[in-house]
């Protein structure tokens, strides 16, 4: 085979996978070994050696890359481009694994996460879904067993909850803070470390500085609000 065909061989994006065994056997001894050994000045009967007992190497590591990669990551080598220092009339297995490792590692593309966005209409059916599935268990329970908050923003926006008066407002506000004292009473009576903080937690309380206030706000509201319209 003439120098023109090698060079078109070694600059096909072919994979090696796809080369039978007897072709790609050819061209690593006949064609890729000559290339190396310029490459990198591989020079001797113990470089030669050690070129020939790579060889195998070269198919398990590269068996998904073309010539054309192989050489490009070659390249990078030589040139120092990589995190490895060069070693001219050298190279060997390791050195071929550490090669090999050393490419995919710099040229690996980040995984790119597309997120799903969901639609205006996909948006409101979860959120009716939601509505209607928390609306039952108030109508079951009397009570509202998961966070609802965003329930309860969505039918404000929709303008389906009663007007937020001052005198509405103090009113949820103090059943609201007694559910919250109540709550972390109970909580206090199995765990110790809320026991010895107790006193420090419902002054907070008491001054509308605990995180869990607003929400229960919320969820008074929706409750009376479900409760009122399962009635009618």
């Amino acid at each position: 085979m003439d120098s023109n065909n090698s060079l078109t061989i070694l600059d096909t994006k072919i994979p090696l996978r796809a080369y039978p065994k007897e072709d790609l056997d050819r061209i690593l001894i006949m064609q890729f070994t000559t290339w190396v050994s310029s490459l990198l000045s591989l020079t001797g009967e113990t470089s030669t050696d050690r070129l020939e007992i790579a060889l195998p190497a070269v198919r398990e590591l590269c068996i998904g890359m073309g010539f054309d990669e192989i050489k490009k990551m070659f390249e990078m080598y030589a040139d120092g481009k990589m995190g490895l220092k060069p070693i001219p009339n050298y190279f060997d297995r390791i050195l071929l694994g550490k090669i090999v490792a050393e490419y995919k590692s710099s040229t690996k593309k980040p995984k790119v996460i597309v997120e799903k966005k969901i639609s205006e209409e996909e948006k409101e059916f979860i959120m009716v879904e939601a509505v209607d599935r928390t609306k039952k268990e108030v109508l079951q329970s009397n009570n509202i067993s998961s966070p609802c908050s965003h329930i309860y923003d969505y039918l404000y926006k929709k303008g389906k909850l009663p007007k937020h008066t001052q005198e509405f407002k103090s009113e949820y506000l103090n059943r609201a803070k007694l559910r919250v004292k109540s709550d972390e009473a109970t909580r206090a009576q199995i765990d110790y470390e809320i026991h010895k903080q107790l006193k420090t937690i419902l002054e907070k309380i008491d001054n509308n500085n605990h995180s869990g206030i607003i929400p229960m706000v919320k969820k008074l509201i929706l409750i009376d609000y479900f409760k009122k319209d399962g009635i009618k």
